[in-house]
């Protein structure tokens, strides 16, 4: 692992952040010093401002609201301002009249007089509340729960619930009150991941999973029910409690998952920083490798006795719970395909375990990507809340819309239509017969998310209910009569308004401050729109910009990318997270830093989707290069004799294909624990089908066999616990040696496909010294 020449500065981003803005910038030693000797030294300025954008949040003040909802229905709080002067505000939804939740001063002398002190801060010292009744509610503060009457302001003391665990026939009331978390292997290539207990709808019982086996811990001893016991290694019981609800209504029985995974690769990782390092194994599938075998079943809580649902061959096949009808009668089920290309959606009888088709669809490329259905929760269905029917979302048409069905299978009717697609139902209102879903429906900017509604019987058309461009974030009151709305765009900060369901404003909540921000230093990103290497499909770019960019010099290009077919990652909203949080700090070292999702993403139509189909390879790199030329011809601050790339995972794959198929362009990436080879993952399946098939496919999208056309400069990363790409990693860089390539290699121990904390940040630290010393900005 090459080890950083810059040496880090003892204050966190936060803290040089809060420098910068009280106007006392500091120039240390450290940070008069180069990153690199090679390279123009980096003004202590320059980097405290970078710094500081590593902590973007911190920069921005408010503009996005949380709502709590108000027993009645008919009002809703949230809080406001910061630790040191917060208010609780209280808003009636009918009117939109603003009052405090708290009277600040008097809760203030009512906490003095039982604490014996002051609390902290000069208002409200506390940010989160539980209404227990219309005027009463709970708080936690220096470690006690307190109950308020907000008509007296008396306060009481909750009972500290007790943490004793001496008596193993005892077990704490914290044990007992909340879910805990088990582990279970979720076959994503990462080995066990961690869950939490999913507690039963009569508040009786918390599912999870022991060993091997279905485990029920009841919430009022606390003591440990297993509902299976021949659990094996081999074939394991797994629950679900994070993307399906596997209870039933009444909470007396729940829906597991029983997984043979004999045949599945094994592979092979360890623990390199115990005492004495500790091999792991993992299961994974290879592309046209053995799946595993998964069935589904109800347990009854109190016998256990599994019923085995019958949802005919399940071999090479994803299952997914739709949810359980009101009366328990039936648990719906759709079944995916190996290659996403059909599903069938199931009706099963909890209690004899008969199921029938009712309902399927196919799709001659693939109907949703794997990321979304197999391990994701972006699932394509939302069931009535009488239990009638279902809404689908589908493609079938060229974009994602919404159609309902009963449980015949019949459609009832079409809901949405139009050269836009939905992205998610937000709330069924059956009782006055709307159907409230965000679309991406403003053609001027596609990517855009509003709130739209539309009648549930069909027949009618979409009426959007948000306004402003950006992307918008809603939440629903609890009676479907009005929404808290959030929104905001690359260069624009968040607002937040309360709105009647019909779309009409009843009050602003929030308008975020950015007045740090430009004591630090900004220029606000900007979106161009390109063409594709087709010559006509629009693509959309967001440009970050140096704090202090100026329109004459020139700068070097430094693009972000993923490129593959499960996410689009161009930022679209102000405080984007994610690896946008970094790029938005790199550009203020002097450079132009980009982001756009090229054709083969989603989120737009199917056809421009469907473009990587048995194509993966052939034009995503064109499409990328082609924007970035487009972008320098029609902006001559762009220094085109100095770009980069980087990217993770996929990103990964396609930034070193930049090095080989357009090095008159790319001269330096950093690759991050990237895919390489697709017979090495089942991910490619959804694309290229399987390899038995289709092995010219398998070639054409093998990155390792472009490493003889790899020019410039190369930073691979990779991480020992990435079992999935890790040794894709070594074969790159074992072929780049026997070519005589000069790269760098950075390894980081103990961390997967995805780094956090200190060595993310040293991992960031490694890639901005590569491009400064190679970009030179």
């Amino acid at each position: 692992m090459s080890v950083s020449p810059f040496p880090h500065c003892p204050a966190g981003p936060s803290a040089r952040a809060a420098a910068i803005l009280a106007g006392a910038l500091v120039a240390s030693a450290s940070l008069a010093a180069p990153l690199v000797a090679q390279s123009a030294p980096i003004s202590p300025a320059r980097r405290a401002v970078y710094d500081a954008y590593l902590d973007f949040d911190q920069l921005v003040q408010g503009g996005r609201v949380v709502p709590g909802w108000i027993p009645g229905g008919t009002s809703l709080w949230y809080a406001g301002g910061g630790p040191n002067d917060r208010v609780l505000q209280r808003v009636e939804l009918a009117t939109g009249r603003t009052t405090p939740l708290l009277d600040a001063e008097r809760l203030r002398r009512a906490l003095v007089e039982r604490l014996g002190h002051e609390p902290a801060g000069r208002g409200v010292p506390f940010a989160q509340v539980v209404f227990t009744a219309p005027q009463q509610l709970r708080f936690e503060l220096e470690g006690d729960n307190w109950q308020l009457d907000l008509v007296t302001y008396a306060l009481t003391r909750l009972p500290r619930p007790t943490a004793n665990e001496g008596d193993r026939l005892a077990t704490s009331e914290l044990t007992r009150q909340r879910p805990q978390p088990f582990w279970q292997e979720s076959f994503t290539g990462g080995g066990e991941t961690r869950n939490l207990e999913r507690r039963s709808p009569d508040g009786r019982w918390y599912l999870g999973v022991q060993g091997h086996d279905i485990a029920l811990r009841s919430a009022t001893d606390g003591r440990t029910l297993m509902r299976t016991t021949d659990g094996t290694a081999d074939s394991l019981w797994t629950v679900e409690t994070r993307r399906w609800e596997p209870w039933s209504p009444s909470g007396t029985r729940f829906v597991a998952q029983r997984h043979d995974v004999r045949g599945m690769q094994k592979m092979l990782g360890a623990q390199w920083l115990k005492m004495f390092v500790e091999p792991l194994e993992t299961r994974w599938t290879r592309a046209g490798g053995v799946l595993q075998a998964s069935s589904l079943y109800v347990l009854d809580v109190v016998w256990g006795r599994p019923v085995a649902l019958n949802l005919g061959d399940t071999r090479d096949s994803y299952l997914q719970v739709m949810g359980w009808l009101p009366d328990e009668s039936r648990v719906l089920v759709a079944k995916y395909d190996r290659l996403l290309h059909s599903v069938e959606v199931w009706a099963a009888d909890p209690s004899t375990g008969e199921g029938r088709v009712i309902m399927s669809e196919r799709s001659p490329t693939f109907l949703t990507n794997h990321h979304e259905v197999v391990w994701g929760d972006d699932f394509p269905w939302t069931m009535l809340p009488d239990g009638t029917g279902f809404l689908w979302r589908s493609e079938r048409d060229g974009w994602d819309h919404l159609y309902r069905y009963d449980l015949n299978g019949r459609m009832v009717a079409r809901l949405t239509q139009g050269s836009f697609p939905v992205t998610s139902v937000v709330r069924v209102d059956q009782q006055r017969g709307w159907v409230y879903f965000m679309a991406q429906g403003d053609p001027a900017r596609p990517y855009d998310r509003h709130l739209y509604r539309v009648p549930l019987a069909g027949g009618g058309t979409a009426q959007r209910l948000s306004e402003g461009a950006g992307v918008h974030e809603v939440t629903m009151c609890p009676l479907a009569d009005c929404f808290v709305d959030s929104w905001s765009s690359p260069a624009g900060p968040p607002h937040t308004v309360l709105r009647r369901s019909d779309g009409a404003q009843v009050t602003a909540l929030g308008e975020a401050s950015i007045d740090r921000l430009r004591r630090v230093g900004w220029t606000p990103p900007r979106e161009y729109v390109v063409k594709a290497a087709d010559g006509s499909t629009d693509l959309w770019v967001t440009m970050y910009l140096p704090f202090d960019f100026d329109s004459t010099r020139s700068y070097p290009v430094v693009e972000f990318l993923y490129a593959g077919p499960q996410v689009a990652v161009r930022p679209t909203t102000f405080a984007e997270p994610g690896p946008a949080q970094y790029n938005r700090a790199l550009a203020n070292l002097g450079f132009v830093v980009v982001t756009l999702d090229a054709r083969g993403t989603p989120g737009r139509s199917k056809a421009f989707h469907d473009v990587v189909f048995r194509k993966w390879g052939t034009f995503e790199i064109a499409d990328h290069a082609g924007a970035i030329r487009q972008l320098g011809a029609r902006l001559p601050f762009m220094d085109l004799t100095r770009v980069g790339i980087w990217g993770r995972s996929w990103g990964g794959h396609y930034a070193l294909r930049a090095l080989a198929q357009a090095p008159d362009l790319y001269v330096a990436a950093s690759v991050e624990v990237p895919g390489f080879d697709p017979v090495g993952n089942q991910l490619y399946e959804t694309y290229l089908g399987l390899p038995q098939q289709n092995a010219a496919l398998y070639d054409q999208a093998n990155a390792i066999l472009l490493a003889p056309k790899v020019r410039g400069h190369l930073r691979l990363m990779s991480a020992l616990s990435d079992v999935a790409t890790f040794p894709e990693t070594m074969r790159m860089s074992e072929e780049l040696v026997r070519l005589g390539f000069q790269h760098e290699l950075s390894i980081f121990a103990n961390s997967g496909h995805g780094q956090v904390g200190q060595t993310a940040r040293y991992n960031d630290e490694q890639r901005t010294q590569f491009f400064v010393r190679h970009l030179r900005p």
